[in-house]
């Protein structure tokens, strides 16, 4: 009684702020990475990062990272392509924790795997949910919605 009566809309809220959430953040984290903005190193900066930790072809993979990164925070923002980017950004946080933050143990305060790890079962949360009810997959596409 007590879900039907005030949580209605609570799977559809859920998805909306995990959206706002992770899109913001990696609209930021992906302004950093394409534009240098923010303190970030661009394209080159995040090169030489992949680089370091031994990633192949690393300028390729800078601009797929960067853009993965803003394009798909935009994208999960709007609701647009929500499980698309949702999947991308889950497998890119697989690969900075298996790559950059699994040896340092599961703290944030020593560069563990804490932080990809959370954005990691956000963004599964999002791939499993989709946009839900309020997003452009769900106003434009009204097939891919419940």
């Amino acid at each position: 009684m007590f879900l039907s009566k005030w949580c209605k809309a609570c799977p559809d809220m859920a998805s909306l702020f995990l959206r706002i959430t992770i899109g913001i953040t990696f609209i930021m984290h992906g302004s950093q990475k394409v534009f240098g903005a923010f303190g970030g190193g661009g394209i080159s900066g995040t090169a030489l990062f992949l680089a370091k930790i031994g990633v192949p072809m690393p300028e390729l993979m800078a601009y797929v990272v960067a853009f993965t990164e803003f394009l798909g925070g935009i994208g999960i923002l709007l609701g647009c392509c929500t499980r698309l980017f949702a999947l991308l950004i889950s497998i890119l946080m697989l690969v900075a924790i298996v790559k950059v933050h699994w040896a340092n143990g599961f703290f944030m305060d020593k560069g563990g795997i804490e932080y990809p790890f959370i954005i990691l079962g956000a963004t599964l949360a999002l791939f499993s949910t989709g946009c839900t009810k309020w997003g452009l997959d769900c106003t434009v596409l009204k097939k891919w919605c419940k």
